[in-house]
């Protein structure tokens, strides 16, 4: 019997979790191993076990759906297959997020890519969003999107008094009720005694971890302010937790994760004395300079090559920009000094675009 390919196992898998991961957030089933599972998990599953047997390793990874998916928050190459250590070329790619519990960006490219039928999460948030400004003045709309967006990517938690004040001193009554569906209240899991403790990276919150002497004040679940800052850094304490909100999992995985480089950058240039936006036309870019002479998209992709996939089918919006920049979080060229390197190859798009990273950005356009 011929042996499962990798690439279509990958991809199938990443096709699997989203289905799950739609489904469960839908209707709220548990992931259970019977027939209830999506027909490309299932397949993924069977895959896996293929690649297992034919690698002559003791355990079958493909047994367990739920072993699966511990395996899924870690990069392919740390899967234990053979099969899936470079040069397999998705061996960077994490599947779901562990703490989040939801997919990846990388995940949802791949099962894009692979013709999965799965919703990109953050495209629901951004049309969410859209629709809810179509009550607004045509005027105010571009205005109102950039307000909204930058107001929940610099607010990951948040006093109810304070999204009480930004809804009606910002004139967001008419989308209150989509902005307030970006926040639940703050789970009881996320406290220390009662006490919630705010990063003092992301002002995101710091959860209580099983390695309590490593991480005394928590960690923050945000994988993006993770790699950039390794350290967990307390900012201050949240005495009543009952009184504040905080960001569900997926607007923390797609729009406050990803956002921590886009604000950073923003803030740089217009320290720099840039003229700068952030999400100019309604998210167009990530961050305008000078209108619309430049236009800066930032991505958060573990795989240069899946990004590149992504790229090479579309940019989107950016194209409306003269000049066009992808920029990646610097804590990419640290696990991958190769990273921008391999995008650059990857990229077949028909549009002109600079890779760099963040602080290459900013050095670049700080001049």
């Amino acid at each position: 019997m011929a042996e499962a390919s990798p690439e279509v196992t990958a991809v199938l898998l990443a096709k699997g979790f989203c289905d799950l991961h739609d489904r469960a957030a839908n209707d709220g089933s548990a992931v259970q191993q019977d027939a209830s599972l999506p027909p490309a998990a299932r397949r993924a599953l069977s895959m896996l076990s293929g690649l297992s047997l034919s690698a002559g390793i003791a355990d079958d990874l493909g047994a367990s759906v739920h072993t699966a998916m511990d395996l899924a928050c870690g990069p392919f190459r740390d899967w234990g297959l053979p099969q899936f250590r470079p040069p397999f070329r998705h061996a960077d790619v994490v599947l779901v997020e562990r703490d989040l519990g939801v997919p990846t960006a990388d995940c949802r490219e791949l099962a894009r890519a692979g013709g999965s039928e799965a919703a990109a999460l953050e495209e629901i948030h951004h049309e969410a969003l859209r629709m809810a400004l179509k009550d607004y003045p045509a005027r105010e709309r571009g205005r109102a999107y950039t307000s909204i967006r930058e107001f929940v990517v610099r607010n990951p938690a948040v006093r109810d008094e304070d999204l009480h004040r930004f809804l009606v001193e910002g004139g967001h009554a008419a989308a209150a009720r989509t902005i307030m569906s970006f926040y639940r209240p703050v789970p009881q899991a996320a406290l220390h005694g009662g006490v919630g403790r705010r990063c003092a990276h992301c002002g995101s919150l710091l959860w209580p971890d099983r390695d309590a002497a490593s991480f005394p004040d928590g960690r923050c679940r945000i994988r993006q302010c993770r790699l950039a800052n390794p350290t967990p850094a307390k900012r201050d304490d949240i005495e009543a937790p009952g009184l504040w909100r905080l960001g569900t999992n997926a607007v923390l995985a797609y729009w406050v994760g990803p956002g921590l480089d886009e604000i950073r950058i923003h803030d740089a240039l217009k320290a720099a004395g840039r003229k700068v936006v952030l999400y100019p036309q309604a998210d167009a870019a990530d961050v305008g300079v000078d209108g619309l002479d430049i236009g800066i998209d930032v991505k958060t992709y573990a795989s240069p090559v899946v990004l590149a996939a992504r790229l090479s089918r579309s940019i989107g919006r950016l194209d409306m920009f003269a000049r066009r920049i992808l920029a990646v979080p610097d804590d990419k060229l640290d696990l991958n000094p190769r990273y921008l390197q391999q995008l650059r190859d990857a990229y077949q798009g028909q549009h002109a675009l600079e890779f760099m990273t963040s602080s290459q950005a900013i050095r670049e356009l700080s001049r």
